[in-house]
Order: structure tokens, then sequence, then C-alpha cells
């Protein structure tokens, strides 16, 4: 079962107001601001008032927040998530696709995962689909039990590298939670093949509480809108797309 099934009693997002931030023009940036919301509440919405399809601003705060990390071996920085990818025919990556992303952290299978990510909208799902679903890690963790927590934080589990994401590894071995409470987590690469029952019992824990909508936080972001979003804090997943025309522009970074 989908760990989205319930996904349609997510609770709307509720950030303090210093999240939220409007630009009317593109020199009209405030860097140090968005970074300590991030720092403080892992989450940022800025809404421009100005059509921006290149993604030309948030590259700018970005560049200004910290270091842009690459996205796959061809050294793309900012790239389409919409049907069929840049070119319409990227289909291996399911950001490229209509279904549905189940929650994960960006980069799971990264020994350099990256710890921030931003998505602006070039165009919203206008049917109602595609909507980011959150989860905050210190959430999960807390209604972890003491043997699971110390588990997923102390063994160092076997992750697939996708294909499509391929630079030199096929795989790499970490823990799900490290030192900071920072989350690795992504369902599909984890090899559970190789996993003890102990392990495997441990993960079916963990992921019924990712499961659960009280743990869900719905963001449903509108054209020219952008979200920065701290990747370990947070895990995130999308609904299935029902607008063909949704685009998004996705860069991930890292802040000093």
């Amino acid at each position: 079962m989908s760990s989205l099934h319930l996904s349609s009693h997510a609770i709307p997002l509720r950030a303090p107001e210093y999240c939220y931030f409007t630009i009317t023009k593109p020199s009209h940036i405030s860097s140090e601001q968005y970074k300590l919301a991030l720092l403080k509440k892992g989450i940022v919405i800025i809404s421009l008032g100005f059509k921006d399809d290149s993604a030309t601003t948030m590259e700018r705060i970005v560049s200004q927040l910290g270091q842009v990390h690459e996205h796959d071996s061809q050294g793309r920085t900012v790239w389409d998530v919409k049907i069929g990818g840049q070119t319409g025919h990227e289909a291996m990556a399911i950001s490229h696709s209509d279904n549905e992303f189940c929650l994960h952290n960006d980069g799971a299978f990264e020994l350099d995962m990256p710890g921030y990510f931003g998505l602006y909208v070039v165009e919203s799902d206008k049917l109602g689909g595609g909507n980011n679903i959150l989860v905050c890690a210190d959430r999960v963790i807390e209604n972890l039990s003491e043997k699971t927590f110390r588990l997923l934080s102390s063994k160092k589990f076997r992750l697939r590298v996708p294909e499509e994401f391929h630079k030199n590894d096929d795989f790499i071995e970490a823990t799900l939670i490290d030192d900071n409470h920072a989350f690795r987590y992504r369902h599909d690469i984890i090899e559970r093949s190789s996993c003890t029952a102990e392990e495997l019992e441990a993960l079916k824990e963990l992921e019924l509480q990712l499961s659960l909508p009280q743990n869900m936080i719905k963001v449903s972001l509108e054209d020219g809108q952008i979200m920065l979003l701290d990747n370990q804090r947070y895990l995130h997943a999308r609904t299935r797309i029902k607008d063909k025309n949704r685009h998004l522009k996705r860069i991930r970074f890292n802040m000093p």
C-alpha cells in the first residue's frame, strides 16, 4: 500500500509569518532573512510578483545562501520537474512521470546528501494533483520505539543508486538517521534482501509512522512561488499529477 494513501487527510502547512516572503522586483532578495527562517523552521515560501520561467531568481537566491549541489553526472544544477523532463523524453526518473512519489529525502543515495532544495512553480497543477506532502523528521523520531530508533541511527543500510543518478558507485552504505537526527530515506533504494529480520521490523515501524496522516503536512504551491526546504529535517512526497502541463524547476544546495 502506498505511503500516501491517507495523504488527503494531511494537515495544511501552518508556518510562522517569518517563513513567508514576497519579491516584487528581481533585485529585492533578502537572503539573510531566508537563511534565518530555514535555520529556525526548515521551510521558506517566496511569492514572486513577476514572471520568471527560467527560475533565475531562485538561482540567485541559492547562490547567496550557499553552494549549489550538482543534480546528476551531466553537471546540471537546475532541472525541470515535469512529465518527460526537460526534453519531453526523460521518463526514467519518477519526478518526470505523472506518478506519485512517496516520502523521501532528495539524494538519499549520495554520501554527500544535499542539505536543502528549492522548487520554483512555473505552472501548477490546475486539476488538484501534484501536491507536496511533508513529514517532519523530529515528529517521526519522537514516535519511534527506542529499539527502532537506536537501530536506524546505528546500523548502516545498503542503499542503491538509481540508474538515472549514477555517477560512480552502484551502492552506498549509511544510517537512515544520523547523529543530528537528520534523515536519509527513500523506500525503493533500500536493499532489503541484505537486512536482518530485526532490521526489516525497524523499517516496518518507521514506514508505519511515515504513512500516518497526522504526521503529514500538505503544501499547495501556486504559480510564481518558490519553496526552500531543509532536506534533512523534512521528508517530502508528491501526490499523483493530474495536469500534464504542471511544470516546476528544482535546485539542490548546501548552506555553510
